[in-house]
């Protein structure tokens, strides 16, 4: 029995410090799946594998902060469909740095669902709809 809760213990100080390193554990959704019935996804976290398109470099400064962001604005798109998603950092010297989106290149995007239950709209008239607001982004070579 004491073995047994030991072993028990070093699992779970091994899954906390996986978890805390930012290993992820979860399977790839397919795009498609996610806009069946996108609410039923909203602020669930997810990893997307795709192909990067129309893609937009964020480089600016936070309204709030004033903190320099960067990172980029791109439609994520697989076998099954295309989600627009959201991917931004602060950027400043020494500190966090963003992956380098391009177009046409085969990502994996972990983050999580934003499924506006209404329609909302951007100060330049843009539709903000289903979208997935990344915190991590992966080229895959």
């Amino acid at each position: 029995m004491k073995r047994t809760f030991c072993h028990c213990i070093a699992l779970l100080g091994i899954t906390l410090m996986m978890a805390g390193n930012g290993w992820s554990a979860e399977p790839v959704t397919p795009i498609g799946f996610l806009l069946v019935n996108p609410s039923a996804f909203h602020h669930k976290v997810l990893k997307l594998d795709g192909i990067a398109k129309n893609v937009a470099v964020i480089s600016g400064v936070e309204t709030i902060t004033q903190r320099p962001v960067c990172g980029a604005d791109f439609d994520l798109e697989d076998n099954s469909g295309t989600i627009h998603v959201l991917y931004q950092v602060r950027c400043q010297a020494g500190e966090q740095h963003a992956a380098a989106v391009a177009e046409r290149t085969r990502i994996v995007v972990e983050g999580y669902m934003e499924a506006l239950p209404s329609v909302v709209r951007t100060s330049d008239g843009k539709e903000l709809g289903v979208q997935i607001i990344a915190r991590v982004v992966t080229p895959v070579n």
